[in-house]
C-alpha cells in the first residue's frame, strides 16, 4: 500500500484530476465535520467557511437531516448540531446518506453482465468487488471523530 503524503502535499500525478466522490457527499463530509466541531453554527457561516454555494449546502443539510444526522434550529441561538454521536458516523455512512451504497461500477450489482454472459467468466468483476470491499472497509473505519481529532493521523 502506497504511504500516505505529508500534510499539504499532492498525491495526484497530473492535473485535472477527477474526484470519487460526488460533491454532494464531500459537502456533507466537510459540512459535518464542521458543525461536529462548531455546534450550532448557522447554515450561512458553514457555507462561508466552507467556500460553498449556501444554496447547494442547504440542500444537503436537508439530506442530512432526514438521515437524522443533524438538527437545525431558527432564530437567535439557532443553528446546526449533531443529532449522533461524532465516534458513530463513519465516512462511508456519510457517502451512503447521499448517494447509496458505494460501488465502482455497476456490472458489481449485476448477477451476470455481459462478459460473463458473453464468456462464462468475468475477472473484472471480481476486482472491482475487491477493491469496492477495500473502499468501504476504509471508509467504514474512520469516523467523524478521529477527524476531529487535532491527533488524528
Amino acid at each position: 500500500m502506497t504511504a500516505l503524503p505529508a500534510a499539504g502535499s499532492s498525491i495526484l500525478p497530473h492535473d485535472p484530476w477527477r474526484s470519487l466522490l460526488k460533491r454532494e457527499e464531500s459537502y456533507a463530509i466537510h459540512a459535518l465535520l464542521n458543525i461536529a466541531q462548531h455546534p450550532g453554527t448557522n447554515a450561512a457561516t458553514i457555507a462561508e467557511q466552507l467556500q460553498i454555494s449556501y444554496t447547494f449546502l442547504t440542500k444537503v443539510l436537508r439530506r442530512l437531516t432526514e438521515m437524522n444526522y443533524v438538527a437545525s434550529a431558527k432564530g437567535r441561538g439557532g443553528g446546526v448540531t449533531l443529532k449522533v454521536d461524532p465516534a458513530q458516523i463513519s465516512l462511508l455512512d456519510i457517502i451512503e446518506a447521499i448517494s447509496g451504497p458505494v460501488i465502482l461500477d455497476p456490472c458489481q450489482t449485476k448477477p451476470r453482465c455481459a462478459t460473463q454472459q458473453r464468456t462464462g467468466k468475468c475477472n473484472l468483476k471480481r476486482a472491482w468487488l475487491s477493491a469496492s470491499l477495500g473502499i468501504r472497509e476504509i471508509l467504514g473505519g474512520i469516523t467523524l471523530a478521529q477527524l476531529c481529532d487535532p491527533e488524528y493521523r
